[in-house]
């Protein structure tokens, strides 16, 4: 392996390595968290209103899990408690203003960004296995296209976890909102799944140490 090639693959190690750590620093000092999506979900409507739909999986704030509920029908030598973290919200109303929220097409172009990204990575993946497939039948373990592909599904993993994150805060903003000046009012907080975004970085770190091992392939055979 040339000196050039070395100092690439520790460039990129040291690279990814330091991009981990950051990520742990900042998950663990909860800068970053990570949490369900909320969603808001249009249901039928009710009696006397034009208007209703839910907002899930709204993390409660500190009065409402503080109030706790006594769980009844457990053994004389146990209690149990329960307190409510998540809980989802029923809003019926005869104004439509929630609608013209542009944080409402935001959500709704989000909602349908996640779907559509997540088939283009299937594709993609189907692409890349074909590729590889018949490059090694002609003795090639590493194509270009290959690599390229790759790259593009991390970034796409990548890109669908940060807009379902930003779709969920949101939709708690909406939430927090509504709710405002309420003891149901929920926290809102931009939680980050860091498990995809890890496995978005790790495919494009693999992506670039196969476009290396093409590299060191072509010299290889240039030198034969």
């Amino acid at each position: 392996m040339k000196p050039n090639k070395i100092k690439q693959v520790r460039g990129l190690y040291a690279l990814f390595a330091g991009i981990l750590l950051v990520c742990l620093g900042l998950f663990f000092s909860n800068v970053i968290g990570s949490a369900d999506d909320s969603q808001v979900v249009q249901i039928p409507q009710a009696e006397d209103y034009q208007h209703t739909f839910f907002i899930t999986d709204l993390v409660a704030n500190e009065s409402v899990y503080s109030a706790s509920q006594a769980i009844n029908g457990t053994p004389d030598d146990l209690s149990a408690r329960a307190h409510v973290s998540e809980f989802t919200v029923e809003f019926a109303s005869n104004k439509g203003d929630y609608a013209n929220d542009p944080r409402a097409t935001w959500i709704l172009i989000l909602q349908w960004f996640g779907p559509l990204a997540l088939l283009a990575i299937i594709v993609l993946v189907a692409i890349v296995l074909v590729s590889f497939y018949r490059s090694s039948k002609h003795g090639k373990i590493f194509p270009i296209r290959q690599v390229s592909l790759l790259v593009v599904v991390g970034l796409l993993v990548i890109a669908v976890s940060l807009s379902s994150d930003t779709r969920a805060f949101l939709e708690r903003q909406m939430a927090a909102d509504l709710l405002a000046g309420t003891d149901w009012e929920p926290t809102v907080a931009f939680t980050i799944h860091f498990v995809n975004i890890f496995f978005g970085l790790t495919i494009i770190f693999l992506a670039h140490i196969f476009k290396i091992g093409r590299e060191m392939q072509e010299d290889q055979e240039l030198t034969i």
